[in-house]
């Protein structure tokens, strides 16, 4: 399990002190960050590594101190860490099922050479899903499993294929038990060699053959998250995907390549463009994550041991509708301020200095009035005018972001939330 870090209400407040509001592209920028490991680290909903939290800190002159701007934390039951013990019940058991779901991800990975995509907005629940079917897999198939985030790489591995591969190959071989490795990391010193005469393609699938998957006596399950930082360079978005897309023809003559099981994880993008003869999105079985369910809403509202009724559940999706991080964002806040109630939240949800007011909103804010042609379209929806056929494509770039969804033959903003935010914020958009 690897370490993850996450600020403190002192490192939070630090933050704020400096930033406040929040510029995500800029703070990133100065960081050396991307701006959505800069949003995790602000959010603090999600952890980091240690080594974000230290570039962070150390390129925005903040002085971070480990415990007391920020802790350990890790997503493991039996790992005890430095946070309190309310702290690791809330990691540890915020986790609503989708049984369905769960048993579909886990049927698909039994089959060889399976390639599974599971595309869902930002904060829809896809990394712990996914990390669930693991673990799940490790105990009852006695597969070997790594998780590989695209947010813990550096901005120079993103810039560059053969730098890229190299990370891939690397955090794969590492995170494997280390009876696997058999000297791996002097290995890497033909990696340079190779790729000059065969490309670094060529090279990074020789490295996965030869010293891992034959070296495996098990499946390996390869799950690669939050790909869509990848479809910024389209020309290293379209080579990685190629490699992927002739690992998956590999496995159907070559029996080491059908030890691989592959899941990718991505928030969906209309701008990419890619052969679909050379990419893995249009083949396996993909699988689209809804929003929670009023029973699911009511199983989380019961793990934070709320007992609310119907009436109750009914109020906060018809504010927040059924999206998981809102939902949980909620109810965790209510269970753990002092004097905060539902009726409050619900009141004062699109105001500043509210549990709303969030990186979540205020990067979806940046991208609008960076994309002034899709604002203008939010604005339409939420004052009800005609959407002609010219819109269709800021239609649906918008529902791959989240923000807007198709009820009863109608385009409607996803939420009350977004609406109220984006009435109030969008004012100035020409």
């Amino acid at each position: 399990m690897v370490n993850v870090y996450l600020l403190t209400r002192v490192g939070v407040r630090k933050v704020q002190q400096k930033f406040y509001p929040y510029n995500l592209t800029k703070i990133g920028e100065e960081a050396d960050l991307h701006r959505t490991t800069v949003a995790k680290i602000i959010d603090g909903n999600e952890g980091v590594s240690l080594r974000s939290i230290e570039r962070f800190s150390e390129n925005l002159n903040l002085d971070l101190k480990e415990d007391i701007d920020y802790q350990l934390f890790q997503n493991n039951k039996n790992h005890v860490t430095k946070k309190t013990n309310h702290s690791q019940n809330h990691e540890v058991q915020k986790y609503v099922e989708r049984p369905l779901i769960e048993q579909q991800v886990y049927k698909s990975m039994l089959f060889n050479g399976c390639i599974l995509r599971i595309r869902a907005p930002k904060k829809m629940g896809k990394t712990i899903l996914i990390n669930r079917v693991l673990e799940q897999l490790k105990a009852n198939q006695n597969y070997r499993t790594v998780s590989i985030s695209f947010q813990e790489a550096d901005n120079s591995h993103l810039s560059k294929l053969s730098e890229l591969l190299r990370w891939l190959y690397t955090n794969v071989s590492n995170k494997l038990n280390p009876r696997d490795k058999l000297e791996l990391p002097h290995k890497l010193n033909e990696w340079d060699n190779l790729t000059n005469n065969l490309g670094s393609k060529v090279t990074c699938t020789h490295y996965f053959e030869k010293y891992l998957l034959h070296k495996l006596n098990s499946p390996l399950v390869l799950s690669l998250d939050n790909l869509e930082l990848l479809f910024i360079n389209e020309n290293i978005c379209q080579d990685f995907l190629g490699m992927l897309r002739s690992w998956n023809d590999r496995a159907s003559r070559n029996y080491l390549w059908q030890k691989l099981r592959l899941v990718i994880s991505y928030a969906p993008n209309t701008d990419i463009k890619i052969n679909p003869n050379q990419s893995p999105l249009n083949i396996g079985t993909v699988i689209e994550l809804p929003e929670f369910t009023p029973e699911q809403v009511q199983q989380f509202a019961e793990i934070y041991q709320l007992n609310w009724d119907v009436f109750q559940i009914r109020e906060l999706m018809n504010m927040v509708g059924g999206h998981p991080y809102l939902i949980e964002l909620t109810i965790h806040a209510i269970k753990t301020c002092n004097n905060m109630t539902l009726k409050k939240v619900i009141e004062t949800a699109p105001k500043k200095d509210t549990i709303y007011y969030s990186p979540h909103l205020q990067e979806y804010l940046a991208i609008l009035k960076q994309h002034s042609n899709l604002a203008k379209v939010v604005l339409k929806i939420i004052k009800g005018e005609n959407l002609g056929n010219m819109e269709n494509y800021a239609i649906k770039t918008l529902d791959n972001l989240g923000l807007v969804k198709c009820q009863d033959g109608k385009i409607l903003v996803r939420c009350e939330l977004y609406r109220l935010y984006f009435e109030s914020h969008l004012g100035d958009v020409k």
